[in-house]
């Protein structure tokens, strides 16, 4: 798998942004998004992700950077593919709607979503010592509570606004999950969204998404279509013990916030602890698990997967995402803003809010640009039907030759390779 340009001299990590080409190698260990994800993009254009993910501050200080000399960026230049209609399109439109003003918050509904995240929650711990019927409701409030604390989570934490940044520990206070693990590690998703090998939301053995290469395989592969729900289930069990280790070595490393972080989980497991009974929450943390996960990947699992670094960010969002119908008031509730995953990956720091409205403006544009597939949408469950067919394929397949992607070692092998 090809992530972008590799014969570069270890001084240099040219990037371009807006047309014009960084060295960005004195900030590569300084991002505070993580050396790798400015490893992605090493002899390409980050422009889309680098808007994507930073707000008005941040894109003012690009000035600051070092910039490669004439020559350096006339030779990197000639090494990529012209930016397509659909780009410089994509372009127009986000400049158009940060103008129309997408990305303010409503603040009714931030407060809605809280005040019911809020009685979800504390109604499920009030109930959680009331034995019998009591316990079994406290469990189903507990779980909604933390499904929908899960979908606020996540929108606080890629939010580039005062009042995200204000709400960074929402996340472990209400579902026990670190803002700065979590938005280290989901990001990358967003910047090479499908890549075999380098997304690090698909490449999750012991499930398979493409037969593997043959060192990666595993006998579980066979079987994966049986018991995925497993998997799933364990998500949240993972997501929270890497969150206490990333916060525990945070502290350690003095990383800014990183006290803050372990308090605010300290908090949020006393209360569960003190609250609700072991064997309540081990069922609480399986629930949110299998809903969250199911949810997560059913947009992204049955798309097109690439083997390569792609130059179009654009149309590889279009390929590789589909937005759900949902059938239900309930559902649309519990999908949480994630039935307009497309949306979100395009735009992922606007509120989620914005989401339903923005749908008819992609599919315009999609329409307009002629983007290779369309804007994908499916049913609900037959979207979760795609992604349990992808499992199975891929179970009974025959394993991947030498020459299939494999798990992480491209991007771990290149960040070392690029160290000074």
């Amino acid at each position: 798998m090809d992530i972008g340009s590799r014969d570069v001299p270890l001084d240099t990590l040219p990037v371009r942004i807006d047309g014009i080409w960084y060295n960005l190698q004195s900030w590569r260990d300084r991002h505070p998004g993580g050396a790798q994800f400015i490893e992605y993009y090493r002899g390409c254009d980050a422009t889309e992700v680098f808007y994507a993910f930073h707000n008005s501050g941040s894109r003012n200080l690009l000035h600051r950077l070092p910039r490669l000399t004439a020559d350096e960026a006339a030779h990197w230049e000639q090494r990529l593919p012209p930016t397509s209609r659909a780009t410089s399109n994509f372009r127009i439109l986000r400049e158009r709607l940060e103008k129309e003003g997408w990305w303010q918050r409503d603040y009714q509904y931030e407060a809605r979503s809280l005040l019911l995240w809020a009685a979800l929650f504390l109604t499920g711990l009030a109930l959680a010592q009331v034995p019998g019927y009591g316990q079994g409701v406290a469990l189903v409030l507990l779980t909604l509570g933390t499904v929908h604390g899960s979908w606020l989570a996540h929108d606080y934490v890629h939010g580039v606004d005062e009042f995200s940044s204000n709400m960074r520990l929402f996340a472990p206070l209400a579902i026990g999950i670190a803002p700065s693990w979590w938005n280290e590690n989901h990001c990358k998703h967003h910047a090479v969204t499908n890549q075999m090998g380098a997304d690090l939301d698909i490449s999750h053995p012991p499930l398979y998404v493409w037969k593997p290469h043959p060192d990666d395989d595993s006998f579980l592969r066979h079987s994966q279509h049986i018991w995925f729900p497993i998997a799933y289930m364990s998500v949240f069990f993972s997501w929270r013990w890497r969150s206490i280790r990333s916060s525990i070595e945070g502290v350690q490393q003095a990383r800014r916030g990183a006290v803050e972080e372990l308090a605010a989980l300290a908090v949020h497991w006393s209360l569960l602890l003190l609250a609700v009974p072991m064997p309540m929450i081990f069922a609480l943390i399986l629930l949110t698990g299998i809903i969250c996960a199911t949810i997560l990947t059913t947009s992204h699992q049955a798309e097109d997967l690439y083997d390569e670094f792609q130059h179009d960010w654009v149309i590889a969002q279009f390929r590789s995402t589909r937005d759900a119908i949902t059938r239900t008031a309930f559902t649309e509730w519990l999908w949480g803003g994630m039935q307009y995953q497309l949306e979100h990956h395009l735009f992922p720091t606007m509120p989620r809010n914005r989401y339903a409205k923005l749908r008819e403006v992609l599919e315009t544009f999609a329409e307009q640009n002629a983007i290779p597939g369309g804007y994908r949408t499916s049913d609900e469950l037959d979207m979760v039907l795609r992604s349990w067919v992808v499992l199975k394929d891929v179970a009974v397949a025959p394993v991947g030759d030498a020459s299939a992607p494999r798990l992480q070692d491209q991007i771990l092998a290149s960040t070392a390779n690029s160290s000074p």
